[in-house]
């Protein structure tokens, strides 16, 4: 018999439990969220603007929350000891980034940007459109934070200038470097279903992706496409990935060792997170290539370790159940889809 992977010890609330209470907006768990452009928002005090969290994956190392700012609106100021990535949904503004008693940078972004805030550098995001909303997704990896520090006025109120993050260059979001292959380094993405990917044929035939760090963040990203008529292996690995499409339709899939698959259909604002060791793949079942950005706790280049364990893996096509290949081809021709479907490369 084998023995549970996680053995749950109920102490009481974790810090990042009392941490969502008094933040007092609705918390979205489970694995899926079909489309976060439209999950309920409510005001927030602490962003003076609308909020809500979601938790996914059964897990604490990452979360996400949705934002909304009204019209003609804008943000509080704010300054944290976390990491954030932020992907813009609707609308187009600016945002403002500086350390006190130096001076402030802008950028302007519009729907399809993503970016990152620089560690602790105090921030206020700004809605240029009087009539119509902006939101966006921002990544966090504070419950990790919060539950490792569990003080919030270290994480807040903290003073300290990380000048090696952000130094008050005017040409900061303009930054743009390719490390090696599938590696890129930048501080501003102005459109994520615009930007150029590398070949990535052990995931899948026609797969391109590209790993992404913003602003040296310690949180990874990536940018990933599917051609049609593809799909890639089933991989996993720990806990606290998050996945969003902005382009194409499809489905994503996911097991653990032991219980039953779940499928979750997916398109433009669709966000899915597989729990610690859980198996998922995505697959394009439209007529139009498919892209998703997937964000983790850790990035390549700042992580602890640049090598993975034996359990972080994929399995090969051949050594899959069988039935998910005719699930998916059986998908496509209820789709329509007609393109030559082939997982293996040539």
């Amino acid at each position: 018999m084998k023995l549970p992977m996680t053995d749950k010890i109920d102490l009481g609330p974790t810090a990042y439990e009392s941490f969502l209470a008094k933040e007092a907006l609705p918390v979205i768990r489970g694995y899926f969220v079909e489309d976060f452009r439209t999950v309920q928002v409510k005001p927030w005090k602490r962003m003076g603007a609308l909020g809500c969290y979601l938790n996914l994956g059964g897990q604490e190392d990452t979360d996400v929350y949705v934002c909304e700012i009204p019209p003609a609106g804008q943000t509080t100021p704010q300054r944290h000891l976390f990491e954030a990535l932020i992907y813009i949904a609707d609308g187009h503004g600016a945002t403002t980034i500086w350390h006190e008693a130096h001076a402030k940078r802008t950028f302007e972004w519009s729907a399809g940007a993503f970016f990152a805030i620089p560690l602790n550098v105090s921030y206020q995001h700004f809605n240029a459109s009087g009539s119509m909303p902006v939101r966006f997704l921002a990544g966090t990896n504070l419950p990790h934070v919060i539950n490792l520090f569990h003080n919030e006025d270290f994480i807040f109120q903290n003073p300290f200038q990380f000048r090696d993050r952000f130094d008050d260059d005017p040409d900061f979001f303009r930054r743009n470097q390719q490390l090696v292959t599938r590696s890129w380094e930048t501080n501003l993405i102005p459109d994520v279903n615009g930007f150029a990917l590398d070949p990535f044929p052990m995931k899948g035939k026609g797969i391109r992706i590209m790993r992404v760090g913003l602003a040296e963040s310690t949180y990874g990203s990536h940018i990933q496409e599917l051609p049609v008529g593809s799909r890639s292996t089933f991989h996993r690995h720990g806990p606290g990935a998050v996945v969003c499409v902005t382009q194409g339709t499809g489905f994503a899939m996911m097991w653990r060792d032991n219980e039953p698959r779940q499928r979750f259909e997916i398109g433009p604002g669709s966000i899915y997170s597989p729990g610690d060791l859980m198996f998922h793949a995505h697959f394009n079942t439209g007529n139009t290539a498919m892209r998703h950005f997937a964000m983790r706790g850790k990035s390549p280049r700042y992580s602890q370790s640049r090598y993975r364990t034996p359990l972080h893996y994929m399995i090969p096509f051949d050594e899959e159940p069988p039935e998910i290949q005719q699930e998916y081809l059986q998908a496509l021709a209820d789709n329509g889809t007609t393109a030559d479907v082939a997982i293996f490369n040539d």
